[in-house]
């Protein structure tokens, strides 16, 4: 969409230049550039207005059945604007791993507020709804794209509503509707080279969905706030390995949750050793 705003105020500001100038005289120096500012951040700030129209008309506290492609647009562009502004380049290691065909369950660790961001950023087609906690459905824009994304809330106060919000994915998982995003730490970890507890109970999903599990790793996410529209921020998105489904039937969540810990622990062993190559998703 960047390079769709782009072309356009190119084309704007040369028009624009144009007619007032015909590119005659000196003044045709500032005017084509200071015209194709104004006409870029002018779209970019229409596509927000766009946005929080269209959020307008949506209910944050009426759970959906079916995932919005509309606002799954949005939401994708909105992260390429954004982290484009604050100077933030993903790069990912491992894409070729992610299933081609078929739901999943995406497990991470949790660095940052923006974590959600980086995947839908770094991977516009696997369609993820999160599993977050209960308060961000109360705040306005964020509940209604989640809303419309069918990510779930997770009330860490009511084991009832929460088992609620973990049979909802499992149904969307079985009825194609999307792949669940899930932080098995269950809020943010603070520490950048080790991992809180993990909570075993998300990993039924992936078992009674029968659905395998992506484990991924994230490096330097909670940068992104601290360095956000001052300086660059590289942020780093392994997939480290897919558990295939069938090999999760006869294990218990605690014996998956301890694998899984283990593979997240070793990514995050080799993050911190060295940063190897990764693909930059621009």
């Amino acid at each position: 969409m960047l390079y769709v705003f782009l072309f356009l105020s190119v084309l704007a500001a040369g028009f624009y230049t144009n007619a007032q100038t015909s590119y005659r005289s000196l003044s045709a120096l500032w005017q084509f550039p200071a015209a194709l500012a104004v006409c870029f951040f002018g779209l970019v700030l229409l596509f927000f207005l766009v946005t929080v129209v269209s959020c307008l008309f949506v209910n944050p506290k009426k759970i959906l059945e079916t995932p919005s492609g509309y606002f799954r647009f949005l939401l994708t562009q909105l992260c390429q604007i954004l982290f484009f502004f604050a100077g933030v380049q993903v790069h990912v290691h491992g894409m070729e791993k992610l299933p081609k065909c078929g739901r999943f369950m995406l497990v991470s660790n949790h660095r940052s507020a923006l974590d959600p961001l980086v995947f839908y950023y770094a991977m516009p087609d696997a369609e993820l709804a999160f599993l977050s906690k209960k308060d961000l459905f109360s705040r306005f824009l964020i509940a209604q794209m989640m809303r419309e994304l069918l990510c779930l809330p997770v009330d860490r106060e009511n084991d009832r509503e929460a088992l609620k919000s973990i049979l909802k994915a499992i149904q969307f998982l079985k009825d194609d509707k999307a792949s669940i995003g899930v932080f098995p730490e269950g809020t943010r970890n603070k520490a950048d080279d080790s991992l809180l507890p993990f909570r075993p109970g998300a990993f039924k999903i992936a078992q009674k969905a029968n659905v395998p599990i992506v484990v991924c790793c994230l490096k330097n996410s909670r940068m992104i706030h601290r360095n956000m529209f001052r300086k660059h921020t590289d942020v780093y998105l392994d997939i480290l390995r897919i558990l295939p489904a069938d090999s999760l039937a006869s294990k218990s969540t605690i014996e998956i949750s301890g694998q899984v810990r283990t593979i997240m622990e070793d990514g995050i062993k080799k993050q911190s050793g060295y940063e190897p190559e990764h693909k930059a998703i621009i």
